[in-house]
């Protein structure tokens, strides 16, 4: 447990963001104030915020409800405030890497607040929305779809065995097929759901291209195929829907839409606010040095140029300075 309280704190010391007291410019943050390093206060908004991090976990929350865990997460907050002041009193506001970071962050929130907070999909107009699925109704066809109840187990003779009995069984009887799975059945997941394997369609590759193909060869809902072999083992399927190609109603795909054309409507805005940004900077650009630069192989050299690199994680925003 004293684990966990170290491992709480170091976070909470990432989450915290103090705020100017009450001498600074600016409104402090919402709630009373809990303690003050020089004319920075630490509210109890700041050490909620830090606990609602982990509203997911019980224990936790239960764990620092005590007067005397609260005061500990509290010296943690402090404890930060004081490294950030010794930090830059030393100077590493002034640290490359820092401004780098810094200025990655900047841009983030001003992306943003600027773009994504002010361009939200339930603000596209119902218009554009209705008229962008009438001219790409290509889009949203829905190709056939079968659902199946499997029995599943790795002996080839067991599964002859279990294939006869379940096709022996009363088509009309869905609970004959469900006990079998429940006696028979190898697979942990599917089983607790009587082994249905839900919708797929024919390019799945949620499930063994043996069992897709298997899957679909049944003509008739209540029809048992197999076993069918793949590297899962011997799968015996029941069909229980099937579902023909047919478009996509206008109410299921509507989210689908706004989301796009906000995404649109972003990507042309942050064209638009870097346009108006140039207009009013000098940019020169050394064509002859950037021909100089020659790429470092990787170990990446020789895949397709699909192969996308990874995108580092964010890092937090350093606490704001407080004014002297």
């Amino acid at each position: 447990m004293r684990g966990c309280a170290l491992w709480l704190s170091a976070l909470a010391l990432c989450a915290c963001k103090p705020s100017p007291g009450t001498g600074a410019k600016g409104a402090s943050r919402p709630g009373p104030v809990l303690a003050r390093v020089d004319d920075t206060e630490i509210t109890a908004s700041d050490l909620q915020e830090v606990l609602a991090r982990y509203s997911h976990t019980p224990f936790v929350l239960a764990r620092y409800s005590t007067p005397e865990k609260k005061k500990e997460l509290l010296e943690s907050l402090i404890r930060y405030e004081l490294m950030a002041r010794e930090a830059l009193r030393r100077g590493y506001d002034r640290d490359p890497d820092v401004q780098r970071i810094a200025k990655k962050q900047m841009v983030a929130q001003f992306e943003k607040r600027e773009i994504t907070d002010k361009l939200r999909a339930e603000d596209v107009p119902p218009a554009d929305v209705e008229k962008y699925y009438r001219e790409h109704k290509p889009e949203f066809v829905r190709p056939e779809e079968v659902r199946v109840s499997q029995i599943l187990v790795h002996d080839e003779t067991a599964a002859h065995r279990i294939a006869a009995e379940a096709k022996g069984s009363e088509r009309n009887d869905p609970k004959s097929f469900r006990d079998l799975v429940e006696r028979y059945s190898e697979d942990q997941d599917s089983k607790p759901r009587a082994g249905d394997l839900m919708f797929f369609d024919r390019k799945t590759t949620r499930e063994p291209k043996a069992l897709v193909e298997a899957a679909f060869a049944i003509t008739k809902v209540g029809d048992v195929a197999g076993p069918i072999a793949s590297d899962k083992g011997f799968h015996i399927l029941k069909l229980t829907d099937r579902r023909p190609e047919g478009m996509r109603p206008f109410p299921e795909v509507k989210g689908d839409i706004q989301r796009r054309l906000v995404e649109q409507m972003r990507v042309l805005r942050k064209r638009e606010l870097v346009e108006e940004a140039r207009k009013s900077t000098r940019v020169e650009i050394d064509e002859n040095e950037l021909a100089k630069i020659a790429l470092a192989p990787n170990a990446d050299a020789g895949r397709p140029s699909s192969a996308n690199p990874p995108i580092p994680a964010s890092v937090p925003i350093p606490a704001p300075t407080p004014k002297p």
